[in-house]
């Protein structure tokens, strides 16, 4: 859980501006560099899962590319924006990683634990939407 400290403390910094000693535009670059780096950590693991396995996969591509991709095009998206993409594209590599779990693809710890991280860092990110939109 310890890779969703950071996206906490940016929400306790747009919550409690006054403790942001960084400003509100760098915490803004910070918080969405962060969460690139992280959803595209999350390719690799992936990516890495299918490397590990013994069959055949064509789809492997796809399923490598599609985090980082998604993750650089949210680094010139305004604010707002990259935060909803962010929270569909957290949630969506997170549901897709607990199928493959489910599937046995991954596995079954590694699905729980993604499970709940990817919970809490939309929450987390669902909450920096909403405090950033009433600022």
């Amino acid at each position: 859980m310890a890779f969703s400290v950071p996206v906490f403390l940016a929400l306790v910094f747009f919550i409690f501006p006054d403790l942001n000693i960084i400003g509100q535009d760098k915490l803004q670059i910070a918080l969405v560099g962060y969460c690139v780096a992280l959803l595209s950590f999350f390719a690799g693991t992936r990516f890495g899962a299918l490397l590990n396995g013994n069959e055949a996969q064509t789809g492997w591509i796809f399923s490598f590319a599609l985090g980082p991709v998604l993750a650089i095009a949210i680094l010139f998206m305004p604010f707002t924006l990259a935060l909803a993409v962010l929270i569909a594209g957290f949630g969506g590599h997170g549901a897709w990683d607990s199928w493959a779990a489910f599937q046995g693809k991954l596995p079954k710890d590694y699905s729980t634990r993604r499970i709940l991280l990817t919970a809490i860092i939309c929450l987390m990110l669902i909450a920096i939407l909403i405090v950033n939109g009433v600022q």
